[in-house]
């Protein structure tokens, strides 16, 4: 991904026609996804995919609200969606023209638009005065189309940044984490400190928390962090430490169970519950008897339950929540649909058939989508210009969009938050496809966490991609149900990392190698994710 930024010179980008989405993308939440993804949607090869938005440190309304992402998380959200270009502009070199100059110099003449799309309650021109019905109609003059994407909700909430700041000002991180669509955390740089826990005997890492960022309520919190791939149960203090003071707000974190030097490194820190407001002690002894209190809540968080209560259910996605291969078909139909225009329905069937089994090895070894690509663009010339990344970027938003949800599978999500349990989805696979994936089947408002492994670096069935999950929303392996159609990779895994385990039976040829793999007696076995609800009932109540 291209990025360009603008601190009142001319903007200096290539000459290319766009796909533009318009706005303020504070913390790429699940509203700001779908103005992205309606962006990249029903556009050429040869159209640039492109976020427009402003450094929002220029934005006077928004110069005090603080950010929900560093610039380094946000390039990497929008590298995993797709994204060709981000381009950040000085909102002063703009904020005086007018709706018709913003459309006719920067949408038209600067950035070649040809769509764009934008939230349905986008501003733009001079004092705000243009809205989305205003920018459609201008738009037309110039033949650029506009979509205009509708709000989106999680539990009949609104999502916006303002509402998941305000829940982060709050301490509230479980609805911050809903409304934003994953956990809030702490990307900072790990800077020496006072060593003034390793003198109490519990050694903590200090991270200074840039002024731009959005700060949580100060406060105690238990935490968990992330090294690597390995994460750890912490408690964190966030503000100035009264009774020893700080110079300006930072995090002190005390990670259990961890013993090594973490210093000038990056590990996220997630602050998960607020436990208690920041107090003057009279004594260290005092103050490291509190923290001994912080700890043991902390550890009672993730403590296994002693009556063996699941708070958390996670499903795998590829054959459990849809099916995989009705939506791999789409893909290969939308992709050969487009660059062989020529080829009969019957032709067009025979290839798709032979892409399907290629991909599959012939029921060996998986091969990779892009090889797959590559080699029949190599081998079948296209009818149409085709670049083998674009073409591969097309194939997987046609298999993203092709994927369609089990119809229970929303209303058992619905059923699971209404009954108090957390959700979440730990799948295996590469970023890209695997974000289109998420983005395309809405799924993201009606879960607390996706774990997508090409993201984490670790694959099913590892242990740690589910240690990850738990972590993460706070709650220890054991209180965890886990639903997939793989017996190894799902079940296996589970298993392994302390999880309870589900089988979702999938449509399958017989031949399948799926079949091979023996399933543990006495392990559950579910035909429709609705059945999750009468488990839960019966079997782990």
């Amino acid at each position: 991904m291209h990025t360009y930024v603008t601190n009142g010179q001319q903007l200096n980008i290539p000459a290319c026609p766009r796909s533009v989405a318009l706005g303020l993308f504070d913390g790429l939440h699940p509203g700001h996804r779908q103005v992205i993804l309606a962006a990249m949607q029903g556009i050429e090869d040869t159209v640039t995919r492109c976020v427009y938005t402003f450094d929002r440190a220029t934005v006077t309304t928004k110069m005090s609200a603080g950010e929900l992402c560093t610039p380094e998380e946000e390039t990497a959200l929008l590298g995993a969606m797709g994204v060709d270009e981000l381009i950040r502009v000085d909102f002063a070199t703009v904020r005086h023209l007018t709706p018709e100059d913003f459309v006719r110099e920067i949408l038209h003449r600067q950035l070649g638009a040809v769509k764009v799309t934008c939230g349905f309650n986008y501003r733009f021109g001079a004092g705000g005065s243009g809205d989305a019905t205003l920018l459609t109609r201008l738009c037309a003059a110039y033949d650029i189309a506009v979509t205009v994407v509708p709000e989106v909700d999680v539990d009949g909430l609104p999502i916006n940044s303002t509402a998941i700041r305000a829940a982060i000002a709050a301490g509230d991180m479980v609805l911050a984490r809903r409304l934003l669509g994953r956990p809030y955390g702490l990307q900072v740089t790990v800077t020496e400190g006072q060593q003034l826990g390793r003198r109490l005997g519990l050694p903590t890492i200090n991270q200074v928390l840039p002024p731009y960022l959005c700060q949580p309520k100060f406060g105690v919190y238990a935490s968990c962090v992330q090294v690597g791939t390995a994460v750890y149960p912490a408690v964190t203090n966030i503000g100035v430490r009264p009774t020893v003071g700080a110079n300006q707000p930072l995090a002190e974190t005390y990670l259990l169970n961890y013993t090594g030097d973490l210093y000038g490194t990056t590990p996220t820190v997630y602050p998960l519950r607020y436990l208690r407001e920041e107090q003057v002690f009279p004594s260290l002894e005092a103050l490291k008897a509190q923290i001994g209190l912080d700890v043991a809540a902390t550890e009672g968080l993730f403590a296994p339950p002693s009556d063996q209560t699941i708070r958390a259910v996670f499903f795998d996605f590829d054959d459990t929540l849809d099916n995989r291969d009705a939506a791999f078909r789409q893909g290969l139909s939308g992709f050969l649909t487009h660059y062989y225009p020529s080829l009969s329905e019957a032709e067009r069937s025979l290839r798709q058939e032979e892409m399907f089994r290629y991909q599959r090895g012939e029921y060996g070894q998986i091969i990779y989508y892009e090889t797959m690509i590559r080699h029949f663009l190599s081998r079948w010339p296209a009818e149409v210009p085709a670049d083998p990344e674009r073409a591969l970027w097309r194939f997987y938003h046609d298999f993203a969009a092709g994927g369609v949800l089990h119809p229970d599978v929303l209303p058992t999500l619905t059923a699971l938050r209404r009954r108090g349990y957390l959700t979440g989805i730990i799948t295996n696979g590469r970023p890209l496809p695997q974000t289109c994936k998420m983005d395309h089947s809405g799924l993201r408002p009606y879960v607390d966490l996706m774990v997508l492994a090409g993201e984490e670096g670790v694959q099913k069935p590892d242990p740690a991609l589910f240690h990850m999950a738990a972590a993460r929303l706070g709650v220890s392996p054991a209180a965890c149900l886990y639903v997939g159609d793989h017996p190894q990779n799902d079940v296996e895994g589970a298993r392994k990392a302390g999880f309870k385990a589900v089988l979702k039976q999938a449509d399958r040829e017989p031949d399948h190698p799926i079949h091979r793999f023996p399933l543990p007696e006495g392990l559950p076995v579910i035909r429709e994710i609705r059945q999750v609800l009468d488990l839960l009932e019966k079997d782990y109540s």
